[in-house]
């Protein structure tokens, strides 16, 4: 099973990113990792990057790919991409 980090922007439109690398093994180095603070810069640099600007972040979690595909069944045209959604 495949975790992934999840980030929540704290935006009207509720915006939500799913970084789709690194996976995790297990929730618990999922976690790790987004307590990291070396780890956290580079999330930080993706986000940057892929949005062209610093982003009010809500709340990040850690997910397995079936609880992702599970929420997103709901929302017709997304899916885990590795971008934006």
């Amino acid at each position: 099973m495949n975790w992934l980090i999840v980030v929540v922007f704290a935006t009207l439109a509720g915006d939500v990113y799913i970084f789709t690398e690194p996976k995790f093994e297990t929730r618990e180095a999922c976690v790790a990792s987004i307590q990291d603070p070396q780890d956290q810069k580079g999330y930080i640099q993706k986000l940057v990057l892929e949005y062209k600007r610093t982003m009010p972040i809500q709340l990040v979690n850690c997910l397995t790919e079936d609880q992702i595909n599970e929420i997103l069944k709901d929302y017709p045209g997304a899916a885990i991409k590795g971008t934006k959604s």
